[in-house]
């Protein structure tokens, strides 16, 4: 019992110290950056010295695994044999409703290897020795979503997330097709008419809501219907 408290506290010791040594790494080689004169973005920056303890909190359990050294060292040789080349950044940020892309400026290959490390939850593929692509996945609507997002029915019954109105016709995504005849006899009026013009989406909570409750009545691809089991 003891040994296993030992092996407990060490192996929660040592995941400590790494972080430590990574964060204090990071914010050397922004000094190193700064006092040579090399261009840093301050996005680059404030990603350099994200603390890692609070970056993997806001991750699921399978994200805080550390990407492996072999890993990383094998996406930057494709970046060249030059440790000192600049590679531009470029973030790709998912959201479950929209994505934004961002230039994050350029970035020598020992800093692009703390980058690396310190964001395990990101997917990293380089396009060519002078562009790294990053992506990330963010479990929200984006902030242009927030703004503008709607979600409604069209003339064959499918389920519709819109940019802007669904007038426009700018279809984001397509959830599922719906038993309309169900929705006209179960839904207390004015519920569908609204839904047909178009239901406003602010935030998360609104969109999971929505879709959760019109679930209900879609259909299988046999246009069977799926509500109840039926």
């Amino acid at each position: 019992m003891n040994t296993f408290n030992f092996k407990k506290q060490f192996k929660r010791r040592w995941r400590r110290w790494k972080r430590t040594v990574w964060m204090t790494a990071a914010l050397i080689a922004v000094a190193i950056l700064t006092y040579s004169g090399l261009p840093i973005s301050s996005a680059i920056e404030r990603l350099l010295t994200t603390n890692f303890s609070e970056a993997v909190s806001t991750m699921g359990p399978a994200a805080m695994e550390p990407r492996s050294e072999e890993e990383v060292q094998t996406l930057v040789e494709q970046l060249g044999p030059d440790p000192d080349h600049l590679t531009s950044v470029v973030l790709e940020t998912q959201y479950i409703c929209g994505v934004e892309t961002e230039q994050l400026g350029k970035m020598a290959v020992p800093q692009l290897k703390i980058l690396l490390i310190q964001h395990p939850e990101w997917e990293a593929e380089v396009k060519s020795s002078e562009v790294l692509h990053i992506k990330q996945h963010v479990d929200d609507l984006s902030p242009l979503c927030k703004e503008q997002a709607y979600i409604s029915i069209d003339a064959v019954g499918n389920l519709n997330l819109y940019e802007g109105r669904p007038g426009e016709e700018k279809v984001i995504r397509t959830f599922f097709q719906m038993d309309v005849g169900s929705l006209e006899t179960s839904l207390p009026e004015g519920v569908l008419e609204q839904l047909q013009q178009g239901i406003r989406i602010q935030d998360k909570d609104e969109y999971d809501s929505v879709i959760s409750t019109f679930s209900e009545y879609a259909v299988d691809e046999a246009g069977k219907e799926v509500r109840n089991g039926g």
